[in-house]
């Protein structure tokens, strides 16, 4: 992420605090936003008394619901369910952030970084793409989780592309809705 001392750095889903405390050790201020109450409990425990508690924002609710504030960088370990909305409410979060470092499931990760022509090509990865660079940075098996997941991991860095192209995203996802609804039609079957 190469954060910087005086950076605001944006943490969806701590957990414990594994990592945020590790943040917190590098940057200005961590906003940490966490849906389950017990968590959020566990995270003040953690950091109460130390000199990192004055440094830690704990906003409690359901990230995809509430407004994002004003942030830097976002570091996170998202839970793989939100994956694609908070992405793209990201990607239209202003005012613009200077990186994303997320960690999704392997499949989710590479359909993001797919390029044109390949299987996992898909309306994700173009409105993605079209929204910010997108770099694959990382496999992280599952055996580094306990317990461990079902599924494989990856880390993504995303850089959304600052001015964005001069769109209407709603009436660009619309299109490429039309066009992906059925993979292996014709782009006029999907039209007519």
């Amino acid at each position: 992420a190469a954060l910087r001392r005086t950076d605001v750095v944006l943490e969806v889903g701590p957990g414990t605090g594994n990592l945020t405390v590790k943040l917190l050790e590098k940057v200005k201020k961590v906003i940490a936003c966490e849906i389950d109450p017990r968590l959020v409990g566990e995270l003040q425990k953690r950091v109460q008394g130390t000199c990192l508690a004055n440094k830690l924002e704990i906003k409690v609710g359901d990230v995809l619901k509430t407004d994002l504030p004003f942030f830097d960088a976002c570091v996170a370990n998202l839970p793989y369910q939100i994956s694609s909305p908070f992405v793209f409410k990201l990607l239209l979060h202003r005012p613009f952030f200077r990186c994303a470092i997320l960690m999704f499931q392997r499949e989710f990760a590479l359909r993001l970084v797919a390029k044109p022509g390949t299987k996992l090509y898909c309306r994700l990865s173009i409105n993605t793409q079209l929204l910010a660079r997108v770099d694959h940075l990382m496999k992280v098996g599952k055996n580094n989780f306990k317990p461990p997941p079902k599924v494989e991991s990856s880390v993504v860095r995303i850089e959304p592309k600052n001015p964005p192209p001069p769109i209407n995203f709603k009436e660009w996802d619309g299109l490429v809705r039309i066009a992906f609804v059925r993979k292996n039609k014709t782009l006029s079957a999907a039209f007519k």
